[in-house]
């Protein structure tokens, strides 16, 4: 029986115009949270660490991110590209090493509640605190708190093709998961750097022009 064709996305940055995560902390936490992120760039720490010690500084109700969560656009052609894949039945799968509160909360005002989420999970606590916790973490690289190639591999089925669409640091591990690639940004730099194939865009227009050449 032939494989299903499987679309995997990045959300901050991707999806999201902004990059979410790292703006949400720029605002509710303390000047520490820059150096925080280039300890992760630098490889010093891994983006588990890197929420750890963000969440332990910042200072946000839930209703606060809330409000922020509405204030975030996404990439206008991102609606054409979903409603792409549902009428050829191509399942989509957010993955993201984010956090799924302000994940969710986008998602659902755009009317995308129904796809499915894979990222780590923010719990509140006390009025303006914030806990991170790692649901996939054993299972992955144990550098990211969300191995976005273990899901690639989770999900894989003989026959299968897996299209992953990436931004960044994090997505590094589904470079050598997926079968077909688009990257930009940070993602693209470290696929020239490496030799690895993949597809240029800027949005989800972009995207969607290539995968109906592709398939």
């Amino acid at each position: 029986m032939a494989g299903k064709i499987k679309i995997f996305t990045d959300f901050d940055g991707t999806i999201s115009i902004n990059d979410v995560g790292d703006l949400m902390f720029e605002q509710y936490a303390d000047s520490s949270w820059d150096q925080t992120v280039q300890d992760w760039i630098d490889g010093k720490i891994s983006s588990k660490e890197c929420f750890i010690r963000g969440c332990n500084v910042a200072k946000v109700t839930k209703d606060q991110m809330e409000r922020f969560s509405k204030s975030q656009k996404i990439d206008p052609y991102f609606r054409d590209f979903v409603d792409f894949c549902k009428k050829r039945d191509y399942p989509i799968l957010v993955l993201s090493d984010g956090l799924d509160f302000y994940i969710n909360q986008i998602l659902s005002n755009n009317g995308f509640a129904d796809l499915e989420v894979f990222a780590n999970k923010v719990i509140f606590t006390d009025h303006d605190r914030i806990k991170p916790e790692f649901p996939y973490y054993e299972l992955g690289c144990l550098s990211c708190g969300n191995c976005k190639g273990y899901h690639l591999k989770e999900h894989r089925k003989n026959g299968d093709t897996l299209v992953f669409i990436g931004d960044g640091y994090s997505d590094r591990c589904a470079v050598e998961e997926a079968d077909i690639l688009f990257a930009k940004d940070d993602l693209k730099q470290y696929c020239l750097e490496n030799n690895n194939q993949f597809y240029e865009f800027n949005n989800f227009k972009d995207i969607l022009v290539k995968i109906k050449e592709i398939l």
